[in-house]
């Protein structure tokens, strides 16, 4: 009858996290032992140092494997030569030739004799291996624990900001993807691979599903800025410069042409003789404000002040202030659509359900209105915001106003501008002219 076999040894984890074979630590006294050995020998209760002197026991007891060295006793002068004997790499009979210089020796022995070597004089050592760094070893401190690429989100995302919810939406899922795709948990374990792949991944899925260059951009742009938010607030800050360094590897781009395409004065009065009380003040209001369709989205009831008919809000992504003086058919849309459907939502525009609609929603929302209007496909909510900024600069009113109204830096300062939304007074009425004139 076979007996039973006992519990198997556990052995200790070394400094690369992978098990030192034949080597476990006693709990009671914290030492490390050799873990077959009868009666137990013992290592200390140093980690690194333990490691060695068990690696030396193993060679004593020829269960170790031997590292092949060249003959190198023409290649060293003679002064080498006495300095190697004194250091133990070779014995007098070796430098005298009485006996061959060894041509193998013990792995565990060579790497215990480096490690003496270093520790007695890393400078010496480093001159002798033809490696500067190694003599600077004793200046060097244990690497800090590397934030991770979900606490790195969590910081910037955390943080209240100037940004629409839709923006911050946006950006989450952005976040999300290059995690995915880069596979790293650390920004310390992030490699140019990593980047690269996430590069091309982004590029593939525009090229493969015909998404606009804004689509790359986008996603690109955001990695770069969650990142920087981490280093400004010093977090991990050597590995976050380390990596944003190695997006260089993004090719941003090319933006497709500048040129605006204003909605055509015709097509959009089709499209506001098909809205009902809801959608009228959303097509008023973009175009009146110059808004895209996140913008219009993003708009609060306090942005709205329909007594003085003036809007004042920033812009979701950037955070510069948006302002407008309102027309009175934008005025009355808004109040009409409040008394037919009042909600208790901080946002202007909700859904049946009182949730606040995004782009999306507003897009889909407008692409079914054109189709009832008879309005070509080729025009697009886009197009409102492109018809107001183009009025308002062609009527020759201020320039700095019509920037104003399009939410670009325009040399006003942010506190100045949302006290004085009047600033841009002409040029909403340059739109309201040319579109109701």
């Amino acid at each position: 009858m076979i007996g039973r076999r006992g519990r198997p040894p556990k052995y200790v984890l070394g400094r690369d996290k992978r098990p030192v074979v034949g080597l476990s630590r006693e709990k009671s006294s914290k030492r490390y032992y050799a873990s077959h050995s009868r009666p137990r020998k013992y290592f200390g209760t140093n980690l690194d140092q333990a490691i060695m002197q068990f690696r030396l026991w193993e060679s004593a007891q020829g269960k170790t494997t031997t590292i092949l060295l060249p003959n190198l006793q023409p290649l060293i002068a003679k002064r080498d030569q006495e300095e190697s004997v004194r250091e133990g790499w070779i014995t007098k009979e070796h430098a005298e030739k009485r006996i061959p210089w060894p041509t193998d020796v013990p792995e565990d022995a060579f790497y215990a004799k480096c490690r003496e070597l270093i520790l007695k004089n890393p400078a010496r050592f480093a001159e002798r291996v033809g490696i500067p760094e190694i003599g600077f070893l004793q200046d060097l401190k244990p690497p800090e624990r590397s934030i991770s690429l979900t606490k790195v989100g969590e910081l910037y995302f955390g943080k209240k900001r100037k940004i629409s919810r839709d923006w911050t939406r946006k950006q989450t899922l952005f976040w999300s993807e290059f995690k995915t795709a880069v596979r790293a948990k650390t920004v310390r374990e992030l490699e140019v691979e990593d980047l690269r792949r996430y590069h091309d991944t982004v590029w593939r899925a525009a090229e493969e599903q015909a998404h606009s260059p804004t689509y790359i951009a986008h996603r690109l742009q955001a990695v770069r800025t969650i990142l920087r938010y981490a280093l400004k607030h010093g977090q991990d800050q050597e590995q976050i410069r380390r990596v944003l360094d190695l997006t260089e590897v993004f090719e941003n781009p090319k933006k497709n042409g500048t040129d605006p395409r204003p909605i055509r004065r015709e097509d959009f009065r089709k499209l506001l003789e098909k809205s009902d009380a809801k959608w009228r003040p959303v097509l008023l209001l973009s175009l009146n404000a110059a808004l895209y369709p996140s913008e219009v989205a993003a708009v609060r009831k306090s942005d709205i002040d329909l007594s003085a008919a003036t809007l004042r809000m920033r812009r979701g992504k950037t955070g510069v202030p948006r302002v407008a003086c309102l027309w009175p058919r934008t005025v009355e849309a808004i109040q009409a659509y409040l008394q037919d459907a009042p909600h208790e939502s901080e946002y202007l525009f909700v859904n049946a359900n009182g949730v606040a609609y995004n782009a999306n929603h507003i897009g889909r929302n407008f692409r079914r209105r054109r189709k009832e209007a008879g309005v070509p496909d080729d025009v697009t909510l886009d197009q409102l915001r492109d018809g107001s900024y183009t009025a308002a600069v062609e009527s020759g009113c201020d320039l700095t106003a019509a920037k104003a109204l399009a939410g670009h830096r325009a040399g006003i300062a942010d506190h100045y501008l949302l006290r004085r939304p009047t600033l841009v007074k002409a040029a909403c009425e340059a739109i309201e002219e040319a579109y109701f004139g």
